[in-house]
C-alpha cells in the first residue's frame, strides 16, 4: 500500500513538487478516513481544520455562505485537497462548508506536518497561497480578511455578520389602527415595551408607535389621548429581511434615524422587532449610539469628543469581523452625522439661508468610502439669484461655508490641501456657474480640468435642496452623452500615471527616503481601481458614485464579465481592509495620526503574496483601460 500511496501522491500537485524522501515521510504519517454521503465535514467560519484532507476516492461539494445565505460553489474530486488555505491564512478555521457528495475515502496529513512542509518547500506552500490569490473571485474567501486583522474569540460567526433574526424579539406587541392612544400606552406600559406595532383591518402591520412618538406627538403637543393611535404612528413601517446581516440593521437605523426596526420573513410578513437597545446589549459600543449622541447634542464640544472615539469603535468593529465595505459605510455615516449637525449649528448662528442651496460632498465622502484619514472635499451650490440681492446672497454662503469648514476641521476632518472646500469662493457658486465648470472640464480636458473631474464627478448632496445636485447630475449626463471621447482619453491617461507598487521581479516598490522610507502608499495603490470604475461608468453614463456600486452596475450592463467584477470587487475590499487596519493601528497602538503607508516587511508572508497577486491583477486591468480608451498598452 505504501508504494501505491507514493505513486498516487507523486501524480498530483502539490505533492509532485516534493522530493521522493519527503513523500516517504508524508506517507508514514498519513491517516486513512472514510465518510458516507451527505456527511458535513466542516462549516464555514466555525469548524477548526486540523488536517489537510487528500481525496483518494469520491467527491465533495463546496458551499460558501455570505449574509446567512449558502450556495453551491464547486466540487473536489480524486487527487484534490482541502483545508490547506484554512490552516495557512484563516487561523485554521474552515473557509468553506464542505459536504461529502458520495461515499469517499481520504488520507489526512496532520496540521503540524503540513505547516512544517510549507515552511521548508516554498513551491508546495505557493500551491495553496497562489490558489488563494487566484480565487479572489470567490465571495467566501473575503471572510478571512477581517479575521486576519482580529483576535478570534468564540468559534462562531462574528455578531456583526450574523443574520439580524438572531437579535430580534419575536414576541410582538400590537394593536389596531383605531385603538385609542391611551390604550396603546397602557399596553406598552403593562408589557414593558418601548414600541407597539399597528395593524390595519386586514391584519397587516402598517406602522409603529414608540416612546418617542408619545413624547413628541402626544405630551409635547397636548394631543387628546382618546384619538386613534394611527394619528401618531410612524408609517410606512421600515423593515429588513431576517437573513440580512446585523450590520445592515445598524446602518438602516443610522440612515433613517430610528431606534426600532421590523424584521420580515421570506414572504414579507413581520416576524419580530429589533432595537438600538438590543444592538447595544449584543454588540457593546454601538455606532447607532454614537450617531444618536452627535445628532442630539446641543454643544459643539460634544461633537469633537464623539469624533475622537471613532477609531476605537472601528477597531471593535474590525475585531467583530466587519467587512471593509461595512466599515466605509459606517465611517461615512458618522461623518455625515457630524456634517449635518455642524450645518445646523451654522444655520442657527447665521439665520435662515437667503436662497435655496445644497451642501455638496465629493471625493471619498461623496463615494461613501471614507476612512479614518480623510480631508475635506466639499462645496456649495445655491440657486441663481439676480439683481441687487446677488451680492448679499453670495456673502452669506461664503460665511456659511467658512463656519462649516472650520468646525469640521476642529472635529478631525482636516482642511483640504488643495482648497477644495465650500469656504473657497471658487467652490461656492450658483448652479449656472457649476454647470459651466462641468462643461468646460469635459469640452477642454486640460490637466487641471481632468484632476478636478476626478474629485467633483464623485459628488452627492449632503444637506439642503437636493434638486440642485439632481439638476447638476442631469447636466453631467447630457454632456457625457455628446461623444466625450477626448475627455475620457485624457481621464484614462491621467489614471495610467499611477502604477501598482510592484516591480518587474515582483518585488514591492517602496519609498527610498524620507519619513515613509521602505513603505508604499496603499491609498495610491487602490486608486487605479477607483479610476477604472469611474471612467467606465462615465463612458456608459451610469451615475453611481460608490466604487463597488459602480463595478456592480458595470457588471449588470455587461461591461464587465461576472468574473472580472468579482476580481475587482474582492481586490478593492482586501486593499481597503488593509488600509483601515493600518490607520486604526497607528491611532490606537502607536499613538500617531492615521496614515496610508504600509511596510511590506511587517506583513505576513501570506499577506505579501496576496498583495502581489492583487497588484498584478490591477496592472492587467490598467492595460485593459489603456487599450480601450487610448488604443495603446
Amino acid at each position: 500500500m505504501t508504494e501505491t500511496l507514493l505513486t498516487f501522491l507523486s501524480q498530483h500537485p502539490p505533492f509532485e513538487y516534493l522530493p521522493q524522501q519527503e513523500l516517504e515521510k508524508i506517507v508514514a504519517v498519513l491517516k486513512p478516513a472514510d465518510y458516507p454521503a451527505d456527511t458535513i465535514l466542516c462549516i464555514q467560519g466555525q469548524t477548526s481544520i486540523e488536517n489537510l484532507y487528500i481525496i483518494y476516492q469520491g467527491a465533495l461539494e463546496l458551499y460558501f455562505q455570505e449574509d446567512a445565505r449558502k450556495s453551491l460553489n464547486g466540487f473536489l474530486v480524486e487527487g484534490d485537497t482541502f483545508g490547506g488555505i484554512s490552516m495557512l491564512v484563516n487561523e485554521g478555521f474552515a473557509i468553506r462548508t464542505v459536504r461529502v457528495h458520495e461515499k469517499s475515502s481520504f488520507y489526512l496529513l496532520p496540521r503540524a506536518n503540513f505547516l512544517d512542509i510549507c515552511d521548508r518547500y516554498e513551491e508546495f506552500s505557493d500551491f495553496f497561497t497562489g490558489a488563494f490569490g487566484k480565487r479572489l473571485v470567490d465571495k467566501s474567501y473575503m471572510a478571512i480578511v477581517a479575521k486576519m486583522a482580529s483576535q478570534r474569540g468564540e468559534n462562531v460567526l462574528p455578531l456583526i455578520n450574523q443574520p439580524v433574526e438572531t437579535i430580534c424579539n419575536r414576541a410582538l406587541l400590537d394593536c389596531a389602527e383605531s385603538t385609542p392612544i391611551r390604550e396603546a400606552a397602557r399596553l406598552m406600559n403593562e408589557q414593558r415595551r418601548s414600541a407597539i406595532l399597528v395593524r390595519n383591518d386586514e391584519g397587516r402591520y402598517v406602522g409603529i408607535v414608540t416612546d418617542r412618538d408619545f413624547r413628541e406627538k402626544v405630551v409635547a403637543a397636548g394631543m387628546d389621548v382618546q384619538h386613534p393611535v394611527h394619528e401618531i404612528m410612524a408609517a410606512p413601517l421600515i423593515t429588513l429581511p431576517e437573513d440580512a446581516p446585523v450590520f445592515e440593521a445598524i446602518l438602516l437605523m443610522v440612515q433613517r434615524n430610528i431606534k426600532h426596526l421590523a424584521i420580515t420573513d421570506s414572504s414579507g410578513m413581520v416576524i419580530g422587532l429589533t432595537s438600538n437597545k438590543r444592538l447595544m446589549t449584543a454588540q457593546g459600543q454601538s455606532p447607532v449610539a454614537m450617531i444618536q449622541e452627535i445628532r442630539d447634542t446641543g454643544d459643539m464640544k460634544h461633537i469633537f469628543s464623539a469624533s475622537k472615539q471613532l477609531p476605537l469603535l472601528v477597531k471593535e468593529l474590525i475585531q467583530g469581523g466587519a467587512r471593509a465595505d461595512y466599515l466605509n459605510r459606517m465611517i461615512t455615516a458618522i461623518a455625515d452625522a457630524v456634517l449635518q449637525r455642524v450645518i445646523k449649528f451654522a444655520l442657527d448662528e447665521l439665520g435662515p439661508p437667503p436662497a435655496r442651496f445644497v451642501f455638496m460632498i465629493m471625493g471619498s465622502e461623496g463615494r461613501k468610502e471614507q476612512t479614518l484619514k480623510t480631508d475635506q472635499d466639499n462645496a456649495i451650490i445655491y440657486e441663481d439669484v439676480h439683481g441687487k440681492s446677488a451680492k448679499s446672497v453670495r456673502a452669506y454662503f461664503l460665511k456659511f461655508g467658512e463656519k462649516v469648514c472650520g468646525w469640521l476641521d476642529q472635529a478631525g476632518y482636516t482642511y483640504c490641501n488643495g482648497e477644495v472646500m465650500a469656504q473657497n469662493p471658487k467652490w461656492c457658486q450658483p448652479l449656472s456657474v457649476w454647470k459651466g465648470y462641468f462643461e468646460k472640464w469635459i469640452r477642454t480636458p486640460e490637466p487641471m480640468a481632468v484632476m478636478h473631474s476626478t474629485i467633483f464627478f464623485d459628488f452627492s448632496g449632503a444637506y439642503g435642496d437636493l434638486t440642485l445636485t439632481e439638476q447638476l447630475r442631469a447636466h453631467l449626463q447630457e454632456l457625457l452623452s455628446d461623444r466625450p471621447g477626448l475627455f475620457l482619453y485624457h481621464l484614462a491617461g491621467n489614471s495610467l500615471k499611477i502604477k501598482p507598487p510592484l516591480g518587474f521581479f515582483r518585488n514591492f516598490v517602496v519609498e527610498s527616503k524620507g519619513e515613509h522610507r521602505n513603505t508604499f502608499d496603499i491609498k495610491k495603490a487602490m486608486t487605479p481601481i477607483v479610476d477604472f470604475a469611474r471612467i467606465y461608468t462615465l463612458e456608459h453614463n451610469l451615475m453611481a458614485t460608490n466604487t463597488l456600486e459602480r463595478l456592480e452596475q458595470l457588471q449588470i450592463h455587461e461591461v464587465l464579465k461576472e468574473s472580472e467584477y468579482q476580481e475587482l470587487r474582492q481586490a478593492y475590499l482586501y486593499l481597503m481592509q488593509i488600509r483601515i487596519v493600518r490607520q486604526v493601528t497607528a491611532i490606537t497602538e502607536a499613538n500617531k495620526p492615521p496614515d496610508n503607508y504600509i511596510d511590506p516587511e511587517k506583513l505576513t508572508n501570506i499577506e505579501q503574496k496576496m498583495l502581489k497577486e492583487i497588484f498584478r491583477l490591477v496592472g492587467e486591468y490598467q492595460q485593459k483601460l489603456s487599450v480601450h480608451f487610448m488604443g495603446t498598452y
